[in-house]
């Protein structure tokens, strides 16, 4: 949280350091410490990151997994067979309207 305040006061302050805007020359002059400083800052932030237990991944894998399952036999099963019945039962009346 304290890394995103740094931030916050850096871009209202015209950017790193407080200068204004800078040229191209000074952009890419300024890139490997601006990349230092996106390093660090993602490292502050990991710290700060709570990371599942192994139960609790485990749990929603098997969710994710059934839901999947559920969802292809719901589409194929319920859905797509009616529905290719049906169109070629139409195709079928087609034919035979036009022939």
């Amino acid at each position: 949280m304290r890394a995103v305040k740094e931030v916050q006061q850096q871009m209202a302050a015209g950017g790193p350091g407080g200068e204004g805007p800078q040229g191209p020359v000074e952009k890419v002059k300024s890139y490997p410490a601006r990349v230092g400083q996106f390093v660090h800052d993602v490292r502050l932030e990991m710290r700060n990151v709570t990371w599942p237990t192994w139960k609790d991944v485990q749990a929603t894998t098997i969710v994710v997994v059934v839901a999947t399952f559920f969802f292809g036999f719901y589409l194929g099963a319920a859905l797509d067979v009616p529905i290719a019945k049906l169109m070629t039962w139409l195709l079928k009346v087609g034919r035979t309207l036009v022939g």
